[in-house]
């Protein structure tokens, strides 16, 4: 088996940002790739076809698996499955693996990565390289902080005791609440990476401007695209991020930032016309109309972001066999609710 695997995670809406990642990653880099499938097939693909190796969520070892998918809404189910993917892979024999967010276009040979990796049990990377020269810079650091200040997109996990060990903590706060509430500290799973640097002794804080390049630095590292080779602050660009992305605004660099243009970021452009249309080109359109499959109780009745946050708040009283899809589970969770969440009208 290879010493390093690499994994990204979508549902089947989102399966051509996977297959651009694998492709882009598998071009540069002779190491496995994987795609957790945080939904159900539903026969809608064929992994014989696809350019990684998929992993399915029943795969991952989660005791109360149908509590954990009905609990998330279909982004947050692809964001806390972050941990449990990761050390999944691990399990399975790899001495490391590199995680990378599903809105990932990788332009170069990642091993000074995996040498890292190779040294230490976490590897992380900061949002921020250094302080942003704009007008809007407070309000920028200041965003980036409520966001977490290591981003989760580029992440190492080595197979060691503490890397293990920080896994498993991370899981358990993912685990049910998995949510973007910036006033109460969470924003997906991504800002408990910041206590990896004081919980983990062997971590290192990768500090290449040409890794996880992304709209929160993009116009501090001065891309340039020259002969197809792309470079961040003079070194080579090795994994450009495109978070908030939206194909059908392609004029736009992300959702989070009405103000960011493609045409504000010089060369760079070239990248996200690039990224454009290789999404297209692995079936974005089509994917679209795909179904999710968790998006509906058994009865075809469409699960309330209400309803799956009532759900989180039963905590321990939730059973692991528990499935909340079920239509008879639909209808005892239906008496719960209307009750005020008594735990005997389950």
């Amino acid at each position: 088996m290879s010493r390093w695997a690499a994994i990204t995670i979508v549902s089947k809406r989102h399966l051509p940002l996977a297959r651009v990642t694998a492709q882009s990653f598998r071009e540069h880099n002779p190491v496995p790739f994987y795609t957790l499938l945080a939904d159900d097939e539903q026969g809608r693909l064929d992994p014989t076809r696809e350019p990684f190796a998929l992993l399915h969520m029943e795969e991952l070892g989660i005791a109360a698996l149908k509590p954990f998918q009905f609990w998330h809404t279909e982004l947050e189910l692809s964001y806390a499955s972050t941990p449990f993917a990761i050390q999944c892979l691990l399990r399975r024999g790899y001495d490391g693996v590199l995680f990378l967010k599903q809105e990932t276009l990788v332009l170069d040979d990642l091993s000074p990565v995996f040498t890292k990796l190779a040294e230490h049990a976490v590897v992380l990377t900061p949002h921020l390289l250094r302080p942003p020269n704009r007008p809007d810079a407070l309000q920028h650091e200041v965003r980036v902080l409520r966001a977490g200040v290591y981003n989760g997109g580029v992440v190492g996990f080595a197979d060691c005791e503490e890397a293990h060990w920080f896994l498993e903590w991370w899981q358990a706060k993912v685990f049910r609440r998995c949510v973007r509430q910036v006033k109460r500290g969470y924003h997906f799973e991504q800002r408990w990476l910041d206590f990896a640097p004081s919980l983990v002794a062997r971590h290192h804080l990768l500090r290449d401007p040409g890794v996880n390049v992304g709209h929160w630095n993009l116009l501090e590292r001065h891309i340039r695209v020259a002969n197809n080779r792309v470079t961040a602050l003079g070194v080579p660009c090795r994994v450009f991020r495109f978070s908030g992305y939206q194909p059908e605004r392609p004029e736009m660099v992300t959702k989070y930032n009405r103000h960011l243009t493609v045409a504000d970021t010089g060369e760079a452009a070239a990248v996200f016309a690039r990224y454009h249309a290789l999404l297209m080109s692995a079936g974005y359109t089509e994917a679209r109309k795909l179904p999710y499959a968790y998006e509906t109780y058994r009865s075809g009745a469409t699960i309330s972001e209400r309803a799956r946050r009532a759900y989180q708040r039963q905590g321990d009283a939730v059973s692991n066999d528990d499935n909340p899809f079920e239509r008879t589970s639909f209808d005892r969770f239906r008496r719960w609710f209307k009750m005020g969440g008594h735990p005997k009208a389950r």
